[in-house]
């Protein structure tokens, strides 16, 4: 799956690539498009790539779709992944480069330093600037859809995702997130998880969520608590937070997803099904899926009786930015 190209380190400083560049073929189109692949990138293949962001240098995986088209914009998901884990073991896990599910959209898979993410207590690393340079570099390389840019993760890496849809300036640029499993993170105590004041600076009263959490999860607990010196928001709290912060109202549309597993939806006139929580109450701290993977083959674990990743997909495709800036 690898192509047989070394890493690329190129130094991404601001103003290079600027992200509201545009080819000539749409306003949506990145300022890569009509560029040919990097030497040794193929279709359908991943490459190891390394940029300098903070003074540091970072590393990301690249999938690129096996039905890439230079001057066609193309949806990019970035995909982080959970503590102690690498982006190699997220591309394993959750399933996106599987032609199964995609061979349409890019992946990228973020290494987060000491395999850790901004959010998490005690991490000091600026992420958010690594995913906003990441992105200036990827959208300058390749023909990417600058409305169906897209973020998904794992664990701590799905509590990144939280941090991105709450930072002003990635709200507006991400279009869509869906956090597996999250651990979202507030920095006080004592811990009071169904009523902490979950902090947030989002510059869109829109943004789509899908979030997935199991009844047992035993590593973030679905009803919150104290953790690493900081507080868990119950998942429940958590996701009428989103919901109230997007004015949709505290009432929700419950409907069945598989065996053991609802989602409930939350929506407003014109946009249904706008922040949603699958709960799955027998699963653990697991990335969902029918098929053996390397979460559900833990001791005490098992595969679910629904799919995260298809779903994940679905509500991306439906959910486009719908204004650049």
């Amino acid at each position: 799956m690898f192509s047989s190209s070394l890493p690329r380190t190129v130094l991404c400083l601001a103003g290079i690539l600027s992200v509201a560049a545009a080819s000539p073929c749409s306003a949506k189109s990145s300022s890569g498009c009509g560029k040919a692949l990097p030497a040794g990138q193929t279709l359908g293949g991943v490459t190891s790539i390394n940029i300098t962001s903070g003074g540091l240098e970072r590393n990301f995986l690249v999938f690129v779709p096996p039905t890439y088209k230079t001057h066609t914009p193309t949806q990019l998901i970035l995909s982080y992944h959970g503590g102690t884990k690498t982006a190699l073991q997220q591309l394993q896990l959750d399933d996106l480069t599987s032609p199964e599910f995609n061979r349409d959209s890019f992946v990228v898979y973020p290494q987060g330093i000491n395999d850790s993410w901004q959010g998490v207590p005690g991490v000091t690393i600026d992420d958010v600037q690594f995913t906003a340079d990441l992105l200036d570099y990827v959208q300058g390389l390749y023909c990417i859809d600058r409305q169906r840019i897209m973020a998904t993760g794992k664990s701590d890496g799905a509590g990144f995702c939280n941090v991105l849809a709450c930072d002003a300036a990635l709200s507006t640029r991400i279009a869509a997130f869906a956090p597996v499993s999250g651990a979202y993170y507030v920095d006080t105590l004592p811990c009071e998880p169904n009523t902490v004041a979950i902090p947030c600076s989002n510059a869109r009263a829109n943004i789509p969520l899908l979030a997935f959490h199991g009844g047992n999860d035993s590593v973030i607990a679905y009803l919150g608590g104290e953790r690493k010196n900081a507080c868990l928001p119950s998942v429940p709290h958590w996701i009428e937070a989103w919901a109230a912060r997007e004015n949709l109202g505290a009432a929700n549309n419950t409907k069945p997803v598989a065996a053991d597993t609802v989602i409930y939806q939350y929506s407003r006139p014109g946009e249904p099904n706008l922040v949603n929580l699958v709960y799955d109450s027998i699963n653990g701290h697991d990335w969902p899926s029918t098929a053996p993977n390397a979460d559900n083959e833990n001791a005490g674990q098992a595969p679910t009786s629904f799919n995260a990743t298809p779903m994940i997909l679905d509500f991306f495709a439906k959910h486009p930015l719908t204004q650049l800036v």
